[in-house]
């Protein structure tokens, strides 16, 4: 026979994990406003349960987006008749497929994971609070943002829907990617190194150098 008192205790158990679970999904509800009395900065987020939801569905849209235009399209276009186009064709109707099922499986994982308490950040209405300050004060989170909007936007315009904004997030992801990993390494290693080489040629070419590195019009020559 099971003894009434574990059942109970087991019951009581039960209930606990269910308020705090329910604790922690009203802590990311995205309606749910932020309490201006707890902080001076007029920076913080009015709906932190929106922001940091938004957050982790964008960052996997933006990873499902490029997975199906740079990986699943290529494939899904060699599979097709000939004189399918990749990147008006294929790669809109594969990337926005993902692009949507990205985003949605990020904000549905985002409310699981407040469901089990499972996460970097605590899963309470400060701890919520302070991961959506964080998120908009992080400024390469906002560069990143930037780029994808931008190019989102851009595709929307030029291609329409899903499938245009999922080429246009690719392209934004790329972009970032350029300028914020191979440009600094190309600054600091690569130009180094070739640049004696490249002025010397140009030199030899009769190329004012002064000019390509102090800007404006080269000074006139004396004749």
């Amino acid at each position: 026979a099971v003894d009434p008192r574990a059942k109970a205790r087991g019951s009581v158990v039960l209930v606990d994990k269910m308020a705090d679970a329910n604790a922690r999904m009203a802590a990311v509800d995205p309606r749910r406003r932020v309490d201006r009395s707890k902080y001076v900065d007029p920076e913080m987020p009015e709906f932190p349960g929106a922001v940091f939801i938004n957050h982790i569905g964008c960052r996997t849209a933006q990873v499902g987006a490029g997975i199906g235009c740079l990986v699943l399209a290529p494939v899904a276009w060699m599979r097709s008749p000939k004189g399918t186009s990749l990147v008006r064709g294929v790669m809109p109707r594969v990337g926005g497929r993902m692009l949507v099922l990205g985003y949605l499986g990020g904000c549905a994982g985002a409310a699981g994971m407040a469901v089990y308490g499972k996460g970097k950040s605590p899963f309470d209405q400060d701890g919520i609070d302070d991961r959506a300050y964080r998120i908009v004060k992080n400024e390469k989170l906002q560069n990143a943002g930037n780029f994808m909007s931008a190019g989102a936007v851009t595709g929307v315009l030029l291609h329409g829907g899903p499938g245009g904004a999922a080429v246009g997030v690719t392209a934004g992801t790329l972009a970032m990617a350029w300028a914020y990993a191979a440009m600094p390494i190309i600054r600091t290693k690569y130009w180094p190194a070739s640049k004696p080489a490249l002025v010397s040629a140009l030199k030899s070419a009769g190329v004012d150098v002064g000019s390509l590195t102090t800007g404006g019009t080269p000074p006139a020559k004396n004749k």
